[in-house]
């Protein structure tokens, strides 16, 4: 990383292919918390679905085409060194604006791994932060799979603090709860 890393929000859909690759790359199973349950990327903790590719190509492209002139609710901030993209964020800004504060979501915050270790995570979080202060949001939440302690780690020294503790129990065949 010997040039400087840039910020910025991405509308190029040319770049389809490469942050999607980026994305499937570089998230384990681990990776996996509840609104990949609840939406359309993983069968069950631990497993993503078989047709991973596809969901995650159709979110990228949606956010591809997305920007704040239009008050969309999901952007992309890529972070760019030596010409290449080392990193992404997908963003979900809350557009029913019921809550107390403006929010937004960290959905995704995703590193090539050459990308780790030299701060560029940190200066993409908070380059998002700024991004979303400047247009009134009041607070970014996200969430972080319960055995990507790594993630845990690294969000709780940028400023994040736990709110909540989600759970699972699984309703139907032999995972339900008897008694």
């Amino acid at each position: 990383m010997q040039d400087a890393t840039t910020f910025n929000w991405c509308h190029d859909a040319t770049l389809e292919d490469t942050l999607c690759q980026l994305y499937l790359d570089n998230v384990s199973p681990d990776y996996i918390s509840h609104s990949e349950l609840q939406g359309e990327r993983a069968e069950s903790p631990g497993n993503w679905r078989a047709d991973l590719p596809d969901v995650i190509r159709g979110e990228i492209r949606a956010a591809l085409s997305h920007d704040w002139a239009h008050g969309d609710s999901s952007l992309l901030a890529v972070a760019t060194a030596n010409d290449a993209i080392v990193g992404m964020a997908l963003v979900s800004i809350d557009t029913r604006q019921r809550a107390a504060r403006s929010f937004a979501a960290l959905d995704d915050l995703v590193l090539h791994p050459d990308a780790r270790g030299h701060g560029i995570g940190t200066q993409l979080v908070e380059w998002v932060a700024q991004e979303l202060r400047s247009h009134g949001i009041g607070r970014l939440f996200l969430e972080c799979g319960a055995h990507n302690l790594n993630a845990q780690q690294f969000f709780k020294g940028r400023g994040f603090q736990q709110v909540s503790v989600v759970m699972l129990r699984e309703l139907d065949g032999e995972g339900a709860h008897r008694g």
